[in-house]
């Protein structure tokens, strides 16, 4: 059994941080919360992308849900298809080479459960120099009645579990309320306007209560040259470590055990609770360490066995 240990664990040789963004400014305030808002080259992109959503219909009409949840390959791959053609000539100048990975939508619809819990983004490469980032944008507009993204700053140097389908366990589950009210912050997105955040960071949205349908998109990208990986926990607690195609993301069903190259193992993964207090400490004690030693700061259940 792999248990999560917050002291920080000494490697031989650690690689260099690799930047995201173009503008050293922006890459300061990325490393040090996890995220950016920027606005888009050419904003009018926004509505061709919202035209894809009208036209390409997902077939769910009630609760929350991103594209990538539909059991359709052929819808999802359409979507990924056509959204990364219109958004990521938008996103990519603003990234140090980086390339896409999948696209999709995220739909809050004007009824049904629509809370996203918090929650983070899965690994999708070999984080020793850092994560796959998320390049999230409204295409209508979100106030606090849809629901604003509100995140944990900082919390992609310190959370580094692991992280995948179709669910694994996290350190912070019995104290997600307090944690949510106490730290978490709003972030303004507006529409024309790209949130890039680094896909260990934190985040959540609340229930739409504005009675509109609410539509984001979002792009998932990798350094170039990357090698793709999902990391797959079985109802047993092992998890099993698959190199896997960049279509893998558009065309898997979540719950199902992935296909691809099967990479790492691990018997069984399990983490221990948190209370606030911890996590408060782990925060501030990422603050005063330099950018090498947060990598030292790690999950112990990320080794290979």
């Amino acid at each position: 059994m792999v248990h999560w240990d917050p002291d920080p664990v000494t490697e031989p040789s650690l690689p260099r941080l690799r930047s995201t963004l173009n503008d050293r400014r922006l890459e300061r305030r990325f490393q040090r919360d996890g995220y950016v808002v920027l606005p888009l080259p050419d904003p009018s992109a926004v509505g061709p992308a919202l035209e894809v959503f009208e036209r390409i219909d997902s077939g769910i009409s009630e609760g929350y849900y991103a594209s990538i949840h539909s059991a359709d390959n052929a819808y999802k791959a359409q979507v990924d298809r056509e959204l990364s053609a219109i958004l990521w000539p938008q996103v990519a100048p603003l990234l140090a080479d980086f390339s896409p990975l999948v696209a999709a939508f995220m739909v809050k619809p004007a009824t049904g459960t629509t809370v996203v819990p918090v929650h983070q983004d899965w690994i999708t490469k070999d984080e020793a120099d850092g994560a796959g980032i998320t390049c999230w944008m409204p295409l209508t507009p979100i106030t606090a009645a849809e629901g604003k993204m509100t995140v944990l700053p900082g919390s992609h140097r310190y959370l580094h579990g692991l992280r995948g389908s179709p669910g694994f366990p996290v350190p912070y589950q019995s104290i997600v309320d307090e944690l949510r009210d106490e730290l978490m912050v709003e972030v303004e997105v507006a529409v024309g306007e790209v949130m890039v955040m680094d896909g260990r960071v934190l985040h959540t949205t609340a229930q739409n209560h504005s009675g509109r349908m609410r539509v984001a998109a979002y792009l998932n990208a990798l350094p170039q040259g990357s090698q793709p990986l999902h990391y797959y926990r079985a109802p047993d607690g092992a998890v099993e470590v698959f190199a896997v195609e960049p279509s893998f993301f558009s065309t898997f069903n979540i719950g199902e055990r992935p296909d691809g190259r099967l990479v790492r193992t691990i018997d069984d993964y399990q983490v221990d609770d948190l209370t606030l207090a911890e996590l408060k400490a782990m925060g501030r004690r990422s603050r005063r360490v330099g950018p090498l030693d947060r990598l030292r700061t790690t999950w112990s259940g990320q080794a290979a066995r």
